[in-house]
């Protein structure tokens, strides 16, 4: 599986949130942050970091997702 991180505003959480629950639960799995490990939070900063320097080399084909 590959893993999405999304920010959108508050006003469209809901609705987005609703979306993807429509989708096969064994084909998309939605973690609350406060599910995340200490490990995975890091990792999750640290592509943050990375993607506000323009770095998105953590990500495979991103040139086909830009």
């Amino acid at each position: 599986m590959k893993t999405i991180l999304l920010e959108v505003e508050d006003d469209s959480y809901q609705t987005i949130l609703d979306f993807i629950k429509l989708l096969p639960e064994q084909r998309c799995h939605i973690l609350d942050d406060d599910e995340l490990t200490k490990e995975e939070h890091h990792h999750v900063q640290k592509c943050l970091t990375q993607i506000a320097q323009g770095d998105y080399s953590e990500f495979d084909e991103w040139e086909t997702v830009k």
